[in-house]
């Protein structure tokens, strides 16, 4: 898989900051951050599939939760 990103990643050297620095990514975007549900990818590929799964409407759930007043989410799940 490296492969088939690095001609990818390289194309935004010099254009964004810090294009191949390491962050965590969920494999799963409904899901928060654990062991099982985080893999390590550079900062270029997170952009590429958080923008990806924005245009495709994966986030939007994510997006919903975040914007309930405080409190409503818990009465929710308890």
């Amino acid at each position: 898989a490296p492969q088939k990103w690095r001609p990818f990643c390289l194309r935004f050297e010099g254009v964004v900051e810090d294009f191949n620095f390491g962050t965590l990514l969920r494999l799963d975007s409904r899901r928060e951050y654990s062991e099982e549900n985080t893999i390590f990818a550079t900062r270029i590929q997170f952009f590429a599939i958080e923008i990806a799964r924005n245009r495709e409407g994966c986030n939007d759930e994510v997006f919903s939760r975040a914007r309930e007043p405080a409190g409503t989410q818990q009465e929710k799940s308890g």
